[in-house]
């Protein structure tokens, strides 16, 4: 199917297979993926899939997820019980090989989740050593902030 075909259909529609949604979030054309979660924050409420993609295989839509969790929670959608039983796909993405991914998973969805107590500080330390290799990536700003807001050092600045 042709890329505006598929976008059409995902801004049009409210009802549509989760299979389809699931392939689409892991479609290599990232407008598609973006606007299959659009679609996701607008017509999913099946907590079984939401709960699915906190483990989701294809880690930019995994940090979507993990970074929509305050919402999902704060509209009973899921548990905070259900969300700590995953964490470890979120302290998975603290070291994940997308660069992108790892940086926003400390930058954005990190404080939140411990101020819900989902992980603590003590967990997410283990990890340091993957927010300090991006010290001198195009991340260098966002990484000096999480250094700072969280007291972590790395060894060789």
């Amino acid at each position: 199917m042709e890329k505006e075909k598929v976008l059409n259909i995902l801004r049009s529609s409210s009802n549509l297979p989760l299979d389809l949604i699931r392939r689409l979030l892991s479609d290599k054309d990232k407008d598609i993926k973006h606007e299959a979660w659009n679609y996701v924050i607008l017509n999913i409420r099946n907590k079984e899939f939401l709960l699915e993609l906190l483990s989701f295989h294809d880690t930019g839509t995994r940090y979507r997820a993990w970074n929509s969790v305050p919402e999902f929670v704060n509209r009973g959608i899921l548990s905070l019980d259900e969300v700590m039983k995953r964490k470890e796909y979120f302290l998975e993405m603290l070291k994940d090989n997308n660069k992108v991914v790892r940086g926003l998973s400390w930058y954005v969805t990190l404080k939140p989740l411990l101020d819900m107590k989902v992980v603590s500080l003590e967990e997410v330390l283990v990890y340091s050593p993957f927010l300090c290799e991006l010290v001198n990536s195009e991340f260098h700003e966002v990484v000096r902030e999480v250094m700072e807001e969280f007291k972590i050092t790395c060894k060789f600045i």
